[in-house]
């Protein structure tokens, strides 16, 4: 793990923010395809509507200094009754900028503060099959694997590896 990254703090995404979320979602979209289920194309015709959507829909925050955002990640909840207690950390993302320098832990703690908050018991995530590095993140954070690989929804080279941190 890196130095901690000088002046970063964390910032909840709200409606208003818009605009920061599209432009770093966009961004992991483009620099991490085979990392998220939905691809550019799939988002870059989303309208302001669309965003303002997606962002009331979920937990998000955003890690960012004085040149911007450096990374996000997201908190989901289930709905199904058997489920309650589980929620599912997606969307995470480390601007290449910042990564080695602390961002990655700092959004998953984030997430796992705000799960506690929430009375969540466990929180899920996949990891791509090819992203040992995401993958030895969520483990220095407390993740482990379950057992359960789904496939990939574009690759059929890769996997989708599902990891849980009890609470």
């Amino acid at each position: 793990m890196g130095e901690p990254h000088p002046a970063m703090h964390l910032h909840t995404v709200r409606p208003d923010d818009w605009r920061s979320y599209r432009d770093v979602r966009l961004e992991m979209l483009q620099e991490e395809p085979d990392a998220f289920w939905f691809t550019y194309a799939d988002e870059a015709i989303y309208d302001e509507a669309d965003w303002r959507q997606r962002i009331e829909g979920a937990w998000l925050v955003q890690a960012r200094d004085a040149e911007g955002v450096l990374g996000t990640a997201g908190l989901g909840s289930h709905w199904e009754p058997e489920r309650a207690t589980t929620a599912t950390l997606f969307g995470m993302y480390v601007a290449p900028r910042a990564r080695g320098r602390g961002v990655g832990e700092a959004l998953v703690r984030a997430v796992l503060d705000e799960a506690r908050h929430m009375g969540k018991s466990e929180v899920l995530l996949e990891v791509t099959s090819s992203n040992a590095a995401a993958e030895a993140l969520y483990a220095r954070c407390g993740f482990q694997r379950t057992g359960t690989v789904h496939e990939h929804p574009r690759r059929p080279d890769l996997n989708e590896i599902e990891m849980v941190h009890r609470l």
